[in-house]
């Protein structure tokens, strides 16, 4: 199983960015460690005591299963606004309330300028052994433009102190295809980032999101961005500078050194159980997915006591959703939906088919009880006849073909709307 812990904070909302995140004074960080704390060691209970129930032969819940945490991310936001201590006192309680493993992946992001040495040598010392450094360019003009708050000294100072102070599981994040960016700059801050050797590289193109100001403006606007045409060239030279590199890509938007893939996003895209904690995270487990209540007030309010266990059985709440029909969650649930088998076969293939090495044929019967080409062997013929996918029955494998992964939305749509 894995955990995503949700940091909200940050020091200002970057132009592009749709996250869950918001500024936030030092009262309302340090209140919302201890309300995330009290829903960490809630949880911690409701596991065990799920455990308890199964050994007893007791009906199970959305959360039976195994107990053991074999990845922990902290995502936001930018966690590193925290501090490094607070970060650790969450850590030590999430040790403290669930079975966590003991060579664990665990990964905090960062942002260059939110973070000094001693910070990252408290990280290291403490049980972090993988950092994501949200560089995203190395062009001071890009950075100005995304809203970014660092500059790219910043990042090189924080990316050589990580490596300083032990860190040997680096990755960092690079976005393509902004607003009067051309294919040279871009490969300019591929090459640099190239240059320094992290394990690991995550390679975005720019969405543009409702509700950001990049959308007001370039949605407007489009004549500003990149032409399609560009946008295919920074996309293919990401593959191929990579693979000269060393680096393999994995999925879609991220590349690695052999056994430097991220354990914690390739447990999405293989569907494996996770538990999200703090304002906003979604959980996935059982056949069930749900996401936590997003309004910061109400989150402070629910799990800022010390006495929240007394309040009512909320994860008995969330399960009767279903049956009283009313669409009406508990207090700490903004959604809650239980999967059909049809929601689950559609997940397992959009989903990993994202993953260079695709899917399997025989997990996906074991998982399901259904042969896949008999559930999506038109759509799967269709899309080899288009050479956009490859069906290796004898190497118990169906993956995108690089052109696939090109039009890899259309790919995914396709198992949607049957």
């Amino acid at each position: 199983m894995e955990l995503y812990v949700h940091i909200p904070f940050c020091v200002r909302k970057c132009r592009y960015c749709d996250f869950l995140s918001m500024p936030a004074d030092e009262e309302t960080r340090n209140r919302y460690v201890e309300a995330l704390c009290h829903e960490i060691e809630y949880y911690g209970k409701v596991f065990k005591h799920s455990s308890q129930r199964e050994a007893g032969n007791e009906k199970e819940t959305i959360f039976s299963g195994s107990q053991q945490i074999e990845t922990i991310y902290f995502g936001g936001g930018t966690p590193s606004v925290m501090g490094a201590e607070a970060l650790v006192c969450i850590l030590e309680c999430i040790r403290n309330s669930f079975d966590v493993i003991e060579d664990a992946e665990v990964t905090v992001e960062i942002n260059p300028a939110t973070i000094d040495k001693n910070g990252l040598q408290n990280l290291r010392e403490n049980g972090v052994n993988r950092l994501s450094i949200g560089l995203q360019s190395a062009n001071a003009e890009e950075l100005k433009l995304l809203g970014r708050i660092h500059d790219y000294e910043d990042f090189l100072s924080v990316f050589s102190d990580a490596v300083e102070v032990g860190f040997k599981n680096l990755n960092v994040d690079l976005i393509s295809s902004l607003p009067g960016q051309s294919v040279k700059s871009y490969l300019e801050s591929l090459e640099k980032v190239i240059a320094l050797k992290p394990e690991h590289i995550s390679a975005y193109s720019l969405i543009l999101e409702e509700g950001t100001p990049f959308y007001e403006v370039y949605s407007q606007r489009p004549d500003l961005l990149p032409d399609e045409e560009e946008d295919r060239e920074m996309y293919h030279l990401t593959k191929e500078k990579l693979g000269e590199a060393g680096y393999g890509r994995y999925e879609i938007s991220n590349y690695a050194k052999p056994g430097f893939e991220s354990k914690h996003n390739s447990g999405y895209w293989k569907r494996i159980p996770y538990l999200g904690l703090g304002l906003g995270a979604s959980s996935f487990m059982n056949h069930t997915r749900w996401k936590n209540i997003s309004d910061l007030k109400e989150y402070l309010q629910i799990w800022g006591q010390t006495d929240f266990e007394n309040n009512g059985d909320f994860v008995r709440c969330g399960q009767e959703k279903e049956a009283d029909g009313t669409g009406k969650c508990c207090p700490i649930y903004e959604e809650y939906e239980r999967l059909t088998l049809q929601d689950e076969m559609a997940e397992y293939m959009y989903l990993g088919l994202r993953m260079s090495e695709g899917v399997s044929l025989e997990r996906f019967e074991a998982c399901f009880g259904r042969k896949m080409p008999e559930v999506y062997g038109d759509v799967l013929k269709k899309l080899a006849e288009q050479g956009l996918l490859v069906i290796e029955q004898q190497k118990d494998r169906v993956y995108l073909t690089d052109y696939g992964m090109d039009l890899s939305n259309y790919v995914f749509e396709k198992f949607l709307i049957l």
